[in-house]
C-alpha cells in the first residue's frame, strides 16, 4: 500500500506519537509511507522509519488553506498514493480536498473528546471511515456526529511494549511521586500540588515530581503553578523537571504515578506507567477509566478533588501488597488490550479494505 499521513503538529504528545509509530510499523512492514508536515515539524525526526524523500512539508496553515491542499494533491498523485489519512481537525478538509484532487480516497482519526463543528460535516460527506483510537473518542463521535455511526471504526490506540523491559521495581530512600504531561490546566497539576501539600504532612520525606513543559505563549501556566507551590511552601516537596523525552528512563525514578487530569481521550502516559512497572492513580477521565477498567489495574478517584486524590496517594505509598498488585496485573492488561502490533494489525485492514472497495 502507499498511504499519505497528514500532520499539522508543531510538537509531539500522545496522537502524534500515535502517528509516528503507526507510520513507522507501516513502513517496517513494507508498505510506502508518506507523510506532509508543517516546516521544521518534530515529528520528522520520529518517522524515522520513512525514506527522507517521502516527507514534504507544506504551510497547513488552518483548513481554509486551499494552496496547501492542492499541493498536497499534485504531492499524492505523483506519488501514486492510494490512501490519505489526516490526523488533526485542521487538517481533515485539507486532506479532502487533497483527496478529491488526487482522485483517490481518504479516512481520518479523531485523537480528542471534543465535538467537531458544522464546516467539519460539510467538508468530510466524502470520508469513508472516521478512526476512533478509544472507545471514549468512539462514544463522543456516536453521540455528537456529524458521521452516521457505519462511518465510525474504533481502533484502539497501541504502545510499543518492548520499549518498556519488564524488571522487578526498586523502591526509592524518598518515595517518589510522578507525573508527567503538558503544563496546561486540563492536565490538573493544580489538584496535583494541593494532594502534595496533604500527603506531605502523612509523610514527611514524600517527594513529588512533575515533568512537563508550558506550551502557551506567555507561559502562564507554569508561573500560576509555581506560585501555587510556593504559597503552599512545597518548594522542597514538589520539583518541576521540565521535559524529557526519555519517558521510560523517568518512570523508573517514580514510586507511584499520578494523572490528575480533567480530561483524557486515552492517556498514554499512563499506559506507559503500567508497562513501567510503576502503579498508578488516575482521575476518572474517559480514558483513565478505559485503561483502568478493574480496581486491580489501579486506582481512580473523582476529578477535581486533591482530597481524594491525597487519599489515594497515600493508600498506595503505604500498601506495597496493593502496588504489586496494580504492577502486575497493569502491565499484563496494556500488553494484551494495548499493544502496537494490534493496532497496526488492525489499521492496515482497514486501509486494505479501503482501497480494494475503491
Amino acid at each position: 500500500m502507499r498511504i499519505l499521513q497528514i500532520s499539522s503538529a508543531r510538537s509531539i504528545g500522545g496522537g502524534e506519537r500515535h502517528v509516528a509509530d503507526l507510520s513507522n510499523e507501516l513502513a517496517e512492514r513494507g508498505h510506502d509511507v508518506f507523510a506532509a508536515l508543517v516546516p521544521g515539524s518534530p515529528m520528522r525526526a520520529e518517522m524515522f522509519r520513512l525514506p527522507s524523500e517521502n516527507i514534504a512539508e507544506f504551510p497547513l496553515r488552518n483548513a481554509l488553506d486551499i494552496s496547501s491542499a492542492i499541493k498536497i494533491g499534485k504531492f499524492a498523485r505523483d506519488n501514486q498514493i492510494e490512501l490519505i489519512n489526516a490526523h488533526f481537525a485542521k487538517d481533515y478538509p485539507v486532506a479532502a480536498a487533497a483527496a478529491r484532487i488526487a482522485g483517490i480516497t481518504f479516512v481520518i482519526t479523531r485523537h480528542v473528546l471534543f465535538p467537531m463543528n458544522r464546516m467539519h460535516g460539510i467538508f468530510l460527506r466524502g470520508v469513508k471511515f472516521v478512526i476512533a483510537p478509544s472507545n471514549a473518542v468512539a462514544d463522543a463521535l456516536r453521540t455528537h456526529g456529524p458521521f452516521p455511526a457505519e462511518k465510525i471504526v474504533t481502533i484502539r490506540y497501541g504502545l510499543d511494549v518492548s520499549k518498556f523491559p519488564e524488571g522487578v521495581a526498586v523502591p526509592h530512600s524518598d518515595p517518589t511521586v510522578g507525573s508527567i504531561g503538558n503544563l496546561d490546566p486540563v492536565k490538573g497539576f493544580d489538584v496535583l500540588i494541593r494532594a502534595a501539600d496533604i500527603v506531605s504532612k502523612e509523610i514527611h520525606d514524600v517527594k513529588f515530581k512533575i515533568v512537563g513543559e508550558d506550551r502557551s505563549r506567555d507561559r502562564r501556566n507554569e508561573k500560576e503553578l509555581r506560585d501555587l507551590v510556593t504559597r503552599l511552601n512545597l518548594a522542597d516537596i514538589v520539583e518541576f523537571v521540565g521535559w524529557s523525552d526519555d519517558v521510560g528512563q523517568l518512570l523508573k525514578g517514580f514510586d507511584v504515578f499520578v494523572s490528575a487530569s480533567r480530561s483524557e481521550s486515552f492517556g498514554f502516559v499512563i499506559a506507559e506507567a503500567m508497562l513501567a512497572g510503576v502503579p498508578v492513580i488516575a482521575t476518572q477521565t474517559e480514558g483513565a477509566r478505559e485503561l483502568i477498567s478493574d480496581p486491580s489495574l489501579g486506582k481512580l478517584v473523582p476529578i477535581g478533588s486533591h482530597e481524594e486524590l491525597a487519599d489515594g496517594i497515600l493508600e498506595l505509598l503505604n500498601d506495597r501488597d496493593k502496588r504489586a498488585q496494580a504492577v502486575q496485573n497493569g502491565r499484563k492488561h496494556v500488553e494484551d488490550a494495548f499493544s502496537l502490533r494490534r493496532t497496526v494489525d488492525e489499521t492496515e485492514d482497514l486501509y486494505q479494505r479501503v482501497i480494494v472497495a475503491c
